[in-house]
């Protein structure tokens, strides 16, 4: 039952949907608050008119009294023009107050046509033209030449404009006044007194000729009987009415007594003097007293028509207060409703065109936006969420953009690291393949010196065995020497004996020879054989030196031949020892290089499966860094993807792009450097929650991009902060620079958060840096 109900209802709406579906928001908002309008501006239209008619009906009213006064000035000086020209034919010289009538005529005759003029939306020009222009002829001097006559030509008239006054009320809307105060004076002043007043003013016309003439027929003096009981009629019937008047809250007592009484008075004068056996009386006087009679009615007439006036006013004041009132409620209910719908519609509309920047930011990559609607409805609740779901998305996506801008970097320098590792793997490689052939060379060369050292072994057991025959027979070559040694002393000692018999011989010679020169002849002889005694003993000494000489010399030869012989038999014995360690050790390198010949055989073949293992090392080493390449490729192109996003917080590559302005600055600059980062004047340094900053060992703040005031603060006396430790570990880092995470105190949200830097050492007391949050 449900299910064809529902189909009923899309059936019939679907002409709806479908128009609602190709219209845009504005204009469906916009026909919505014209539906909402149009039927207010409607009632609020039929009310006004309503209003308007009333308030033209009062001004129409006022009009109407204003156009009756002057109509009633026309009958006035008409009625006031019967009576003199009455009096006029019945033979008095009225000429100079004939002319004033006449000239008065003609100027309320123009000011009731200046009236109508101005005031065209009665329609009364046409109605009023005929009657203008006889009165007109009137005022102009075209009488008639009789009294007869002129009676009836004036009474015509006035009849005309009291008829035309009737009019004037239907156009006015005098007539159709529903208000009891405004019926009753427009009855009395505007229908009743104007009868009243010409009752008077043909009595006073015509009995003031019949006084002047002194004659007047039966018929006439009916006319008049007829007159005093009309004229008494319209009395009465102003009169009658006082009751209602009274409840009306209308007082014109003083004003209709006083009335009432002059044309009492008037009557009675009237049957004095023309009712009576003969007319008697003075036509001036009776004339003067029906217009005092005819001048206290225009007072009533004339206080009536200034109440209704009043009232009319008031009411007109009223009607145009109310009017203005209900339209100036009308226009703020109007102005309020549009101020309100084009409040709503602005308010809609902004958050409407908020969130729509914000999704088409988001579909940009523009994180930035922040969502403000103000405001408790759902539109606000929905851009509250918004908000949140772009600041979570902004932390998501400042995640992403940091560790992918890390990896990119990890994956750069594993890639450096694994290509090194690649070519020393590769180097390593070949080398083991060159160690492995030389291993198998030494291993060759090892066989072969064990297969030599064996001979060597043989060879040296032999020359053992002949070194050791050649010691014993040289440590007899020593005895022998030794022996020779021991002869060639005893035979120096004889040689000493023999030079000393020799310098004896020589002494005693000598002493021969002085001994046979002091013999004189006698011992010439024998100074001759002392001489030669001398002589051979001189030549035994030169013979036995030669012979010491030539004996030490054999001596000392043979001293050193024995020092020789010792030596070389201690050389020998040494060799001997030698020889025997030789040959044990020839003996242990055969036996070491046999074992060495079957370690190296090993060494060998654990090289080449070491080779093998280093090869197969060698092509996941390759493997690794194109991996690692794509990993940093990856990185890469996830750092682009997620760098087309404008993130409320910074980075860790535009953190890394900072630093690297900064150190390309301060390589440039040196010191100063530190003092154009602080002030920022390019706002190249800071970039919302990212800032360039540079400390010493002492953790003092040096630069501090944008505030100048941090230049104050120490690391070490940060709420929150590790100073100690951060700065420890950024004078650790590699040249090349690195990452710091620590924690510290967000300013914004007031919580200890976990922050990563990025940061270069630039000097050896100085580092420069700029962090990120770490967000979750």
């Amino acid at each position: 039952m449900s299910v064809n109900k529902t189909s009923l209802t899309d059936k019939i709406m679907h002409p709806c949907t479908v128009l609602m579906s190709k219209l845009s928001l504005r204009s469906k908002l916009l026909g919505i608050f014209i539906l909402l309008l149009l039927p207010l501006l409607f009632f609020a239209s039929l009310t006004l008119k309503q209003t308007h008619d009333e308030a033209l009906k009062a001004h129409g009213g006022l009009l109407g009294v204003e156009a009756n006064g002057l109509i009633m000035k026309v009958v006035i000086q008409t009625q006031k023009h019967r009576g003199q020209v009455n009096l006029k034919l019945s033979g008095q010289n009225l000429d100079d107050d004939l002319l004033k009538t006449r000239s008065d005529l003609k100027t309320s005759l123009d000011q009731l046509d200046l009236f109508l003029n101005n005031n065209t939306t009665l329609g009364l020009q046409a109605p009023w033209k005929a009657s203008a222009d006889e009165l007109r002829q009137l005022a102009a001097g075209q009488i008639a030449a009789n009294v007869k006559d002129n009676v009836a030509q004036h009474s015509r008239l006035i009849r005309q404009s009291l008829q035309f006054s009737a009019l004037l009320n239907e156009r006015a809307g005098l007539l159709t006044n529903s208000d009891s105060a405004n019926f009753l004076l427009l009855d009395v002043s505007m229908r009743k007194l104007p009868i009243w007043i010409e009752h008077l003013a043909l009595l006073r016309g015509l009995g003031a000729s019949y006084i002047k003439t002194g004659t007047m027929e039966f018929p006439e003096k009916a006319g008049i009987f007829s007159r005093l009981d009309a004229l008494q009629a319209s009395m009465n019937g102003v009169v009658d009415l006082d009751e209602a008047m009274q409840r009306a809250g209308l007082n014109v007592a003083t004003a209709e007594q006083t009335a009432f009484e002059a044309s009492q008075a008037f009557a009675a004068l009237t049957r004095k003097n023309l009712l009576a056996e003969s007319i008697n009386g003075e036509a001036n006087t009776y004339f003067a007293q029906g217009t005092l009679a005819i001048e206290k009615a225009l007072v009533l007439q004339t206080q009536m028509q200034g109440k209704l006036s009043g009232i009319l006013t008031d009411s007109s004041k009223q009607m145009d207060l109310y009017q203005n009132l209900l339209s100036l409620g009308i226009a703020l209910i109007v102005i309020l409703s549009c101020y309100l719908a084009l409040g709503f519609y602005r308010d809609f509309i902004s958050a409407l065109n908020q969130v729509g920047r914000a999704a088409h930011a988001v579909a940009a990559g523009d994180l930035t936006n922040h969502i403000r609607i103000i405001g408790k409805d759902e539109l606000a609740k929905t851009g509250n969420l918004l908000e949140a779901m772009n600041g979570n998305l902004s932390r998501l996506v400042a995640n992403v953009r940091s560790n992918a801008s890390m990896v990119a970097q990890l994956g750069e320098g594993l890639a450096t690291n694994i290509s090194d590792l690649t070519v020393r793997t590769e180097q390593q490689a070949s080398s083991l393949e060159q160690t492995s052939a030389s291993v198998d060379d030494l291993a060759d060369t090892v066989k072969k010196n064990a297969d030599s050292a064996r001979a060597v072994d043989n060879l040296a057991a032999n020359l053992r065995l002949i070194t050791e025959s050649t010691g014993d027979d040289m440590r007899a070559a020593v005895d022998s020497m030794n022996g020779i040694h021991q002869s060639a002393r005893k035979v120096q000692e004889i040689v000493s004996l023999i030079d000393g018999i020799s310098f004896q011989t020589d002494i005693l010679a000598l002493n021969a020879a002085v001994e046979a020169s002091r013999a004189g002849e006698h011992g010439r002889g024998f100074a001759v054989v002392a001489s030669e005694v001398r002589s051979l003993a001189q030549r035994s000494a030169d013979s036995a030196r030669q012979i010491r000489r030539l004996i030490d010399d054999s001596v000392q030869r043979v001293d050193q031949g024995v020092n020789q012989i010792n030596n070389v038999n201690m050389t020998l014995t040494d060799i001997v020892g030698g020889i025997r360690e030789l040959a044990n050790n020839i003996n242990a390198i055969s036996v070491a290089s046999s074992e060495q010949s079957n370690g190296l055989s090993q060494i060998s073949e654990a090289l080449r499966h070491l080779d093998e293992i280093t090869q197969s090392n060698a092509q996941m080493a390759e493997q690794a860094k194109h991996a690692s390449i794509s990993l940093e490729d990856k990185a890469h192109a996830l750092t682009r993807a997620a760098s087309a996003f404008k993130l409320l917080q910074g980075t860790a590559d535009e953190a890394h792009a900072l630093v690297k302005k900064a150190v390309t600055l301060y390589q440039s600059r040196g010191r100063p450097a530190l003092q154009i980062i602080t002030a920022n004047t390019d706002k190249l340094y800071a970039d919302r929650d990212m800032y360039v900053f540079a400390f010493d060992r002492n953790g003092q703040y040096l630069a501090f991009a944008g505030n100048a005031a941090k230049l104050k603060i120490n690391l070490f006396h940060v709420d929150g902060l590790d100073g100690r430790k951060l700065v420890r570990d950024a004078f650790d880092l590699p040249e090349t620079g690195g990452w710091v995470n620590y924690t510290i105190v967000n300013p914004v949200s007031k919580k200890t958060e976990a922050k990563t830097s990025y940061i270069e050492v630039v000097d050896d007391n100085l580092v420069l840096g700029c962090g990120v949050y770490q967000l979750e």
